[in-house]
């Protein structure tokens, strides 16, 4: 689907962040009366957004070819400070897409909520979720979806489907928290609905860093972000999700060795790489001369 204009948002809120080395888009789910639940509206909106921000990975370390409100990273939060997302919004069932009312029994409403995590992980954009209170159920999803997860010591992470009769499995979860949490808590999680907190989340590598409070946890989520604008990271979350997808070594090693060619011969990677040359050169107080390829 291609969208051509930034689509309308209501449940959605962006800000963008431009900088010399690219644009941060700060995507926060504003539904705060609702714990941030995820209505037919939301899911909507954001499909479009994702749609809209989409674009070749050729374009991603060439901020001249990019628009102007095309993000290099997206940090996604969420408004109010109790749940980052409570998961799926069951009052607003009536809501629905279109005006069509949310239909439970149709397979088409449970694929607009696995299609949110596909595009997330389909996106060229590292995705950085910083939580801050109760992520459940798709709140889960979203976040284990992210590349990065930053969270507040006060958040807690719950598979929440269990709990109402429903397989603890939904939205990809039984994909992404065995991989990142391990087995041991996946299971845990995924058959219990046991809260667990962010400290134990950090513990097992689940997340990524852990702060005290919302202030530092924007801190956080900036700092990995220009990190990110640093680097050139074309084709890297494309191989790692690949080699999460089950690659083999060889598999993998062969992929790795012709991105690295096809990087080598980028004239955008190859002038990044020599700006960082040039860079530590400077630092230590020697001069290295200009090349066009590293």
């Amino acid at each position: 689907m291609s969208v051509k204009t930034m689509p309308t948002l209501t449940t959605l809120a962006v800000d963008l962040q431009p900088s010399k080395q690219g644009t941060i888009a700060w995507l926060t789910i504003n539904r705060p009366e609702a714990l941030n639940a995820l209505s037919g509206e939301l899911l909507r909106e954001f499909a479009l957004l994702m749609d809209y921000w989409s674009h070749p990975y050729s374009l991603l370390d060439d901020e001249a070819a990019l628009p102007k409100d095309h993000p290099r990273v997206i940090i996604l939060q969420s408004a109010g400070g109790k749940a980052f997302s409570s998961g799926v919004d069951i009052k607003a069932s009536s809501l629905g897409i279109g005006g069509k009312s949310w239909d439970y029994y149709d397979i088409r409403s449970q694929q607009l909520l696995s299609r949110l995590i596909e595009k997330i992980r389909a996106m060229p954009q590292p995705f950085i979720a910083a939580v801050d209170g109760f992520a459940t159920g798709g709140g889960l999803a979203l976040a284990l979806a992210s590349d990065i997860r930053v969270a507040t010591k006060k958040s807690h992470f719950s598979a929440a489907f269990v709990r109402l009769g429903l397989t603890g499995s939904d939205m990809g979860t039984s994909f992404f928290a065995p991989r990142i949490a391990g087995f041991g808590l996946a299971s845990e999680m995924l058959l219990t609905g046991r809260l667990v907190t962010a400290e134990r989340a950090y513990q097992v590598g689940m997340l990524n860093d852990l702060v005290d409070d919302a202030a530092a946890l924007k801190a956080s989520a900036l700092s990995y972000a220009n990190d990110m604008l640093a680097c050139s990271y074309k084709i890297t979350k494309e191989q790692l999700n690949a080699a999460a997808d089950g690659m083999s070594l060889r598999a993998t090693v062969t992929a790795e060795n012709s991105h690295q060619i096809l990087l080598v011969n980028d004239p955008v990677a190859a002038a990044q790489g020599n700006a960082w040359l040039d860079h530590i050169a400077q630092k230590s107080g020697k001069q290295r001369p200009r090349k066009s390829k590293l």
